[in-house]
């Protein structure tokens, strides 16, 4: 590379704008972040007051052992939050125990951006990573629940890879040998995205709708 050119390279990446992994910092949650995290998600959520933030903490147990929560921390201020844990089913026989249910099976609590830092990307981040954390500790498929009105996520989560299914249908996924439909409420959108080879939706016999096999 010749002087002139090395000097072009050099006012082009001075002029090039810092990317939101550089101007953020992801971390696990603290107790100390919950005031500000608690104001993100009363932005997004109407049950932001019921969120069980404090499984985050807990000594580990059945209920809570996977759950993880980052926040996105921008000069000491907490700007952005994601947060799942495993998925707890207390239903009958299931061929499969309730912990390995929730080791391969992750719910997508919440996710909230400050409005001033939305449209940046710093949502893809956070739920990249947090997924990418639910995938190296066992899990195949994480699982979210859209609120009917919020049409606006639509868009954003087919944009990241998920699969999502229409109001009121629930969720159907094969657990053991057993399709099972959760989240079914008329008020919610069921919505799923695969983390390991192998988990698809399937066509079964009697069944008129996709189930989601593979998982579990």
């Amino acid at each position: 590379m010749g002087q002139a050119s090395r000097r072009r390279a050099e006012r082009r990446a001075q002029r090039k704008k810092p990317t939101v992994a550089d101007s953020v910092t992801l971390r696990r949650l603290e107790r100390k972040d919950l005031p500000e995290v608690q104001v993100l998600l009363r932005d997004v959520a109407e049950n932001a007051e019921s969120q069980n933030l404090d499984l985050h903490f807990a000594e580990p147990s059945t209920d809570n052992q996977f759950a993880t929560c980052l926040v996105a921390e921008r000069q000491g201020a907490v700007v952005g939050v994601a947060g799942g844990a495993g998925l707890n089913l207390t239903l009958g026989e299931l061929g499969v125990t309730k912990v390995e249910i929730a080791r391969r099976i992750r719910l997508l609590d919440f996710l909230a951006v400050r409005p001033t830092d939305r449209g940046a990307g710093l949502g893809t981040l956070l739920t990249t990573t947090l997924l990418d954390r639910f995938r190296g500790d066992g899990a195949r498929l994480v699982v979210a629940h859209l609120a009917a009105g919020r049409h606006d996520l639509v868009p954003v989560y087919t944009a990241w890879g998920w699969t999502i299914e229409p109001r009121g249908a629930g969720l159907p996924i094969q657990i053991g040998s057993d399709p099972l439909v959760i989240g079914d409420a008329p008020t919610l959108r069921g919505a799923w995205k695969a983390l390991a080879p192998g988990v698809r939706a399937t066509s079964l016999p009697g069944i008129r709708v996709p189930v989601v096999t593979g998982a579990a």
